[in-house]
């Protein structure tokens, strides 16, 4: 087996696996299971994840063991470079995606799956097509997910957690391939006490280059404006040894 066809065999299990959790969520809603019964989906694992109540800060100490269970692609030369947006509510108020999550600064350290400021926006890039999922960055946030878990805020519906993508309901979030584009929204209370929809202008500018928000993603024929982290001067390394 040559090394190129990995990543597409990979793609293929990763999706083969939501597919399969989706099927199992139509049976159950056709029958197999009663209402009664807990939420079937994928619950993410790792050492150091977050099961507390938000906000969350995004865990460092065991990042690179979580992206090497995750299997996460390196960074890589930004061929493949999409973006989707997260929105947080608890209680109808809008609770932090931090920045930097993914991105150890100070170790010079960053995953292919990260955020740079506090917009919520999402960035994925790497050298080759992946499947990303939004279970793949709870896990480098270090944020435990599950389908009716996201931290320490559990229960699915009523006045409890709910799952929406581009205004749609969203069953088994952790399993959720993320599309570039994407709005994915989790609230926790009433359903009528956050948007579905919110606004996602700021991930227009970063899709079109706009607004300063520091990358762009790549397009037939141009060249991606970068999102990675810009290499230290001899100056600042200089500063850092000291």
């Amino acid at each position: 087996m040559s090394k190129g066809t990995k990543p597409t065999q990979a793609a293929m299990l990763r999706a083969l696996t939501a597919l399969v959790a989706s099927l199992s969520l139509v049976a159950l809603a056709t029958g197999c299971g009663s209402s009664a019964d807990p939420p079937q989906g994928l619950t993410i694992v790792g050492a150091g994840l977050q099961n507390t109540l938000p906000p969350w800060k995004p865990e460092y100490a065991h990042l690179q063991e979580r992206a090497k269970k995750v299997g996460l692609p390196p960074v890589g030369k930004e061929t493949f470079h999409i973006h989707a947006m997260l929105h947080i509510y608890v209680n109808g108020l809008l609770s932090p995606v931090p920045a930097l999550i993914g991105i150890e600064e100070s170790k010079g350290r960053e995953t292919s799956l990260h955020t740079h400021d506090g917009t919520g926006i999402i960035h994925m890039e790497t050298n080759h097509p992946y499947p990303f999922t939004l279970g793949d960055f709870f896990s480098v946030w270090g944020v435990k997910l599950g389908p009716a878990q996201v931290g320490a805020l559990k229960g699915l519906g009523g006045d409890h957690l709910h799952f929406y993508v581009n205004g749609k309901p969203l069953t088994n979030p952790a399993a959720h391939l993320l599309h570039n584009g994407e709005s994915i929204v989790i609230g926790y209370g009433a359903d009528n006490s956050f948007p579905h929809t919110p606004n996602t202008f700021l991930l227009y500018e970063v899709e079109h280059g706009l607004g300063g928000l520091g990358c762009s993603p790549v397009h037939k024929g141009k060249k991606a404006k970068s999102c990675a982290i810009p290499k230290p001067t001899p100056a600042e390394k200089g500063a850092n040894k000291s």
